[in-house]
């Protein structure tokens, strides 16, 4: 959580203490993360109260937020009909008391209450109250305080609590995804919410802008290539002041970048003699070791999340194909087998699958594979548009992809590894949106 936001366990009243989730003989955690697909838990989320004016529309935000975090996660069937929910509130302000009954015929299993405040100083304060439908008590409650321009974190963080005292498992709600767009003509490195909110332009190059990689360990770190100074080159930018440094000028392409799962290395690819080869330099561009030696073409590195391997694309075999090798260049092997052109890797952060663009038929899909069993190659995109540039979310449920499957330029989708649910479009950028990469947000 955000340092700039506090947020401690409600202190509610007695006879609410030990009920639902507050109570000391409660589980931690209310179920694994094994469920069966068709037993969705179905929750129920009306716009929260705000006290005073709500010129902002946070009330009505904080429900749609939320309900989006909690659809897109797997776990949760999301209750939107919005005008069903606002008369359910009603009746409830109107009783005096929560309609328990009522609820349970809007979603079986969970409602969220919520109410948010303003405070001096510019803050507000979220609290948030989960009750279980089925026992009529309390499940799970907390209090957010925090600068009110930070009201949609604040929300996030919400979804990210609630999942994690559900299942157990990380959310992913803070995280944000960095992304190529193009500007006048020209592209553009942009970063947003991992949902698509709050998308702001963070390179002015007036050129072209691609493959942005956020640094795992300090994510307010973003590695690009650049075509600014009339060659592609690699380049790290600092959020917090806009400062760039270069770690790679080299003649040649100098492309495709990606930080090590401990951000202290990259690896990349280089032109440098010929045919691109597989590079890694330091996190301050020194000490650059070539890791591929072969006749052909070698870039797109990915690296595994213990930083010991890495996936990449050769042409060795006569087209492009996804390889694996070890972080100092030995014991390479091949992963894909099926597909005319396979390339742009990304390595789970569980470590047991790898997604890369595939050409399985007349157009581009995301698949996935086991890197120990190549046979277990699986299409997530199953040929609705073009789908490229898979990234895995940070806590490896979930891919990030850029498709024309809405139609007209690309646009940034997720969906889920697994291969359940649909993908989810995030952006609707004039300019479109490519070249996803799914980091953390900054603490």
């Amino acid at each position: 959580m955000s340092r700039k936001i506090k947020c401690i366990a409600v202190a509610l009243l007695a006879p609410l203490v030990m009920c639902g989730g507050m109570a000391g003989a409660q589980p931690a955690v209310y179920m694994g993360t094994q469920r069966v697909e068709s037993r969705m838990i179905e929750v129920a989320v009306p716009e929260f109260l705000v006290s005073g004016e709500d010129p902002e529309g946070w009330g009505a935000q904080s429900a749609r937020i939320i309900n989006f975090d909690l659809g897109v996660s797997g776990y949760f069937k999301v209750m939107e009909n919005y005008d069903f929910l606002r008369q359910a509130t009603q009746r409830d302000m109107a009783s005096g008391q929560i309609m328990f009954e009522e609820w349970r015929t809007l979603a079986s299993n969970f409602l969220v209450k919520g109410v948010i405040t303003r405070e001096a100083q510019g803050r507000l304060t979220l609290e948030a109250r989960v009750y279980d439908l089925q026992t009529k008590k309390l499940f799970f409650a907390k209090r957010y305080t925090g600068p009110s321009p930070l009201f949609r974190r604040i929300a996030h963080q919400f979804s990210d609590d609630f999942l994690n005292r559900f299942t157990g498992e990380q959310g992913m709600a803070r995280t944000r995804i960095a992304f190529v767009s193009r500007v006048e003509g020209r592209k553009e490195l942009f970063i947003s919410d991992y949902d698509g909110a709050d998308a702001r332009q963070v390179t002015q190059d007036r050129s072209i802008v691609l493959f942005p990689h956020i640094n795992p360990k300090n994510p307010g770190l973003l590695l690009f290539t650049t075509f600014r100074y009339r060659n592609p080159d690699l380049y790290a930018l600092r959020l917090s002041d806009n400062t760039r440094y270069p770690l790679s000028r080299r003649v040649g392409s100098n492309a495709v970048g990606e930080w090590s799962p401990d951000g202290t290395k990259v690896a990349f690819s280089l032109s440098r003699e010929g045919d691109s080869d597989i590079y890694t330099v330091n996190a301050d561009g020194t000490e650059p070791k070539r890791l591929t030696f072969e006749r052909s073409i070698e870039t797109s590195p990915a690296w595994s999340p213990d930083g010991q391997s890495i996936a990449f694309t050769s042409d060795r075999s006569g087209s492009p194909q996804v390889y694996t090798m070890r972080a100092d260049g030995s014991e390479t092997k091949r992963l894909s087998f099926k597909g005319s052109w396979n390339d742009g890797s990304s390595w789970s952060p569980k470590g047991n699958q790898i997604a890369f663009t595939s050409l399985l038929g007349a157009v581009f899909d995301i698949a996935v594979v086991n890197p120990a069993d190549p046979s277990s190659l699986r299409n997530l995109t199953n040929s609705v548009g073009s789908n490229e540039y898979p990234s895995w979310s940070p806590e490896g449920r979930h891919i990030a992809f850029a498709s024309t499957r809405a139609g007209g330029v690309k646009q940034l989708f997720i969906i889920r590894a697994d291969g359940g649910g649909e993908a989810r479009k995030v952006t609707n950028l004039a300019g479109g949106a490519d070249h996803p990469s799914w980091g953390p947000s900054p603490e």
